[in-house]
């Protein structure tokens, strides 16, 4: 039993060595004695040393500070930044794919042929919207037969039901010279009147070049089943429209008249009245 209480000693780790603890120094006086107030100042001047080391750890951990508030502030700027970078990109890229669908449908429909989209569904998209009081459309035209897809089927499909046709526009009590300003280059006040309108868009659209415009041009009858961006088509046409009453206008006063435009939606509609003398006009689309 001893025996092995002896070896289980044996197996114990050697004891932890004593913290060295540093020695005092103490100033002694001539006499042997310890010198207190010599052992005061050497306490004071260890305890400035210590003091002024902590100072300058401290104007370190300071500029450090500093430094990392800076750096965080830039990281939070850059951060911001890219987010914001990330939400131009993101809707850019909505917007192109928007349009790029927008375009492929529109252009899809733009190729189709009399007879492929059937009839009965351009009757069902008509009474729908007749249904929700928006047939015929009379708010944002242009926009809604550029962009919906409803309507773009409408003013693009050709049928024997459906031909997109000149006819008159019905005189009532509150229209009753039965006209209307055509909805391709008229904008605010510079308007041009039209007595006609597309018998399957009821858009009204003039039939007759403009003025200063050859024969040859297309109509904004024709350029309405024709174009694809129709926003764009009314910017030239509205363009081209008040250009050519400018230039018109100026020549006049040149000449020693007052004119204000007003006789040019006269002449049209005089022209339009001697086209119908002689048939109704059907155009090509």
């Amino acid at each position: 039993m001893a025996a092995h209480n002896e070896e289980a000693i044996n197996d114990l780790p050697p004891p932890l060595p004593e913290p060295a603890v540093a020695p005092l120094a103490l100033a002694l006086d001539d006499a042997g004695g310890v010198n207190n107030t010599q052992v005061l100042l050497d306490c004071i001047q260890q305890l400035q040393a210590g003091q002024s080391h902590q100072t300058e750890l401290i104007h370190k951990l300071h500029k450090t500070v500093l430094t990392s508030r800076s750096m965080i502030n830039e990281l939070v700027v850059a951060n911001n930044e890219l987010k914001e970078d990330l939400q131009s990109i993101k809707k850019s890229s909505q917007c192109e794919a928007c349009k790029k669908t927008e375009a492929v449908f529109v252009a899809q429909t733009m190729l189709s042929v009399a007879g492929q989209t059937p009839d009965e569904e351009i009757d069902t998209i008509i009474e729908q919207r007749k249904r929700k009081m928006t047939w015929p459309v009379k708010h944002a035209t242009l926009n809604c037969f550029s962009v919906q897809q409803d309507l773009i089927k409408v003013r693009f499909h050709h049928s024997e039901k459906y031909q997109h046709i000149p006819i008159r526009i019905p005189k009532t009590d509150k229209n009753k010279d039965g006209t209307k300003p055509c909805k391709l280059c008229s904008e605010g006040k510079i308007r041009r009147k039209t007595t006609w309108m597309c018998a399957t868009c009821e858009v009204p659209l003039c039939t007759r070049p403009l003025m200063d415009e050859d024969g040859s041009s297309l109509t904004h009858h024709a350029r309405w089943h024709g174009v694809k961006d129709l926003i764009t088509a009314h910017k030239k046409c509205h363009e081209d429209l008040k250009n050519g009453r400018e230039s018109r206008k100026r020549v006049r006063e040149e000449a020693g008249g007052i004119d204000d435009g007003a006789g040019d939606e006269d002449l049209v509609l005089k022209s339009e009245e001697e086209v119908v003398k002689v048939e109704e006009p059907v155009l090509a689309v």
